[in-house]
């Protein structure tokens, strides 16, 4: 038996039924979800890692959870799975809405729980080499901006990428980056701002802020990566978002090779075979057309590693699969319900898919031009064609892949790369206790009272009750824990509305709402 009369400070509220919550209790939510870029200096462009800089943002949160715009993940994982998902569970969505639905309490501050600790970088050990990019001044204005830079490499011999990180001085001035290769002077530097065309023949990977860095699988079981020449040279297109303006641009490009002369490594492919460049690609004001195209690739066996589909603002669907066309066998290869072109990515197969030589690959891409389309930048809409400006439409799907080799769709890409030694992010993982019910009997209370959970608490744990008032003052209550439940017996407070927290070895699990009469 326990019996205590205690004073403490407000956290509250939990998952519980007919329970509220503080910002204590959905911060771990928020650290597991979103803070990934909703952090200083993730890209995104407000922090989440405290209350006072995530309160005045509710109602924007609100919405995008309920579009399902956030988290920033547009595959559709009914479709098919893919490395490094961010998928909000619906029990983490239902905490984020209530705590708002409620009021959105803030909790004491002193038992928020600690934020992540984010490293400069997200890859560890030593890169073999530190690529300084050209300094350049956003002249991204009332239009989004495409600027090429170059940079010359003088490896001495051929060698492959193992990993590539990003680190600009400010994410939100990168919408995202395509890397590229080549030879020297294969690519042309332009920072005219309307840099659309892709040089080098050599596609590296992409970057964009929140996604995470470009690492090739390096295990026992395959080697994969991308060939530099011995003397070349390294490009990429930034996309800087409109707005931004005589604002620098500082990139640094932290690049890792495998040892020269390692042998083994598998030369990872880029292709773009799913383009649609015809004349009757418009979409006129209101209207919703979609258009589709078709290849015969590949000519031999491939193992795809990764998809990039590409539209721009009033794509809302896309879907890609291959086909056999005599049995008609198909290979789903990426469905997007919701696209999204503020957040685009590689997206990385859990496994290799392999498609055998002699299918047909296919892509259809849905466009909204209608007002209820947000994505649309016109207000009234207008009519929209085919082009490289942002303003235009696009149908561009590409593929990274390799040449098949027996074996290669039972190789597990996702236990390889979430197990690889490079990656050394380790956001901690914060239990949330959601199973347990209680109930106030009775509730209100005129004298003493009883919480009953079910299941009964353990009698062996260490366990505490701390009671608040509205203004989150703590409340003197004497009570005893006996038989899985916890009594109180003596409540020093007037008449009103009161919220508890149950904690075990000093760990809230538990909390919710009584009135004293």
């Amino acid at each position: 038996m326990k019996k205590a009369l205690f004073a403490l400070s407000i956290s509250v509220i939990s998952f519980s039924l007919n329970g509220q919550s503080s910002f204590n209790d959905i911060a771990p939510i928020l650290y597991k979800n979103c803070t990934g870029c909703h952090r200083p200096g993730g890209g995104a462009p407000f922090s989440m890692l405290s209350y006072p800089s995530t309160s005045p943002w509710t109602t924007s949160i609100v919405n995008v959870l309920q579009d399902s715009e956030m988290p920033p993940w547009s595959a559709d994982t009914s479709y098919l799975h893919f490395v490094n998902e961010r998928q909000i569970t619906q029990a983490d969505k239902d905490s984020l809405l209530n705590w708002i639905y409620n009021g959105a309490l803030q909790g004491d501050p002193s038992l928020q729980p600690p934020p992540p600790a984010y490293p400069m970088y997200h890859l560890g050990a030593t890169p073999d080499t530190i690529i300084q990019l050209t300094k350049f001044k956003s002249n991204a204005n009332t239009e989004d901006a495409y600027n090429m830079l170059v940079v010359p490499l003088y490896l001495g011999q051929d060698r492959f990428v193992r990993a590539i990180e990003l680190v600009p001085n400010n994410p939100e001035l990168v919408h995202h980056a395509l890397i590229m290769a080549g030879p020297l002077g294969d690519i042309d530097t332009d920072t005219s701002g309307n840099a659309f065309s892709i040089d080098g023949d050599i596609s590296v990977g992409t970057w964009a802020p929140g996604t995470m860095p470009i690492v090739y699988p390096n295990s026992s079981e395959i080697k994969m990566g991308v060939k530099l020449p011995a003397n070349g040279e390294i490009g990429m297109q930034i996309h800087t978002p409109k707005g931004t303006a005589g604002q620098l641009v500082d990139i640094k490009i932290r690049m890792y090779l495998y040892p020269a002369n390692e042998i083994g490594i598998r030369q990872v492919h880029d292709t773009v075979p799913l383009q649609y460049w015809a004349n009757d690609f418009y979409i006129p004001a209101g209207q919703v057309k979609s258009f589709s195209v078709e290849e015969n690739w590949p000519s031999q066996a491939i193992s795809v590693f990764s998809a990039f589909p590409h539209s721009h603002q009033i794509c809302t669907e896309i879907l890609n699969f291959a086909y056999q066309a005599q049995t008609n066998d198909t290979i789903p290869l990426m469905k997007i319900d919701r696209w999204d072109f503020e957040h685009q990515e590689y997206y990385y197969y859990k496994n290799l898919v392999k498609i055998p030589a002699g299918y047909i690959v296919h892509s259809t891409h849905v466009f909204d031009n209608r007002s209820s389309n947000h994505h649309n930048p016109n207000s009234p809409p207008q009519f929209i064609s085919v082009g490289l400006n942002t303003d235009d439409e696009m149908l561009f799907d590409g593929f990274q892949y390799l040449d098949y080799e027996p074996g290669d769709e039972n190789i597990n890409i996702d236990s390889i790369l979430k197990n690889d030694p490079l990656l050394v992010l380790d956001i901690p993982e914060f239990e949330i206790n959601r199973e347990i019910k209680y109930s106030v009997i009775p509730n209100p209370i005129t004298s003493d009272a009883t919480i009953r959970f079910t299941p009964p608490l353990h009698v062996s744990n260490n366990y505490t009750l701390n009671v608040y008032d509205k203004m989150g003052r703590p409340i003197l209550v004497e009570y005893t824990f006996e038989d899985g439940h916890i009594h109180l017996e003596t409540i020093v407070a007037p008449p009103g509305t009161y919220f508890f927290e149950v904690l075990s070895d000093g760990h809230r699990f538990v909390a919710g709402r009584l009135v004293y009469l």
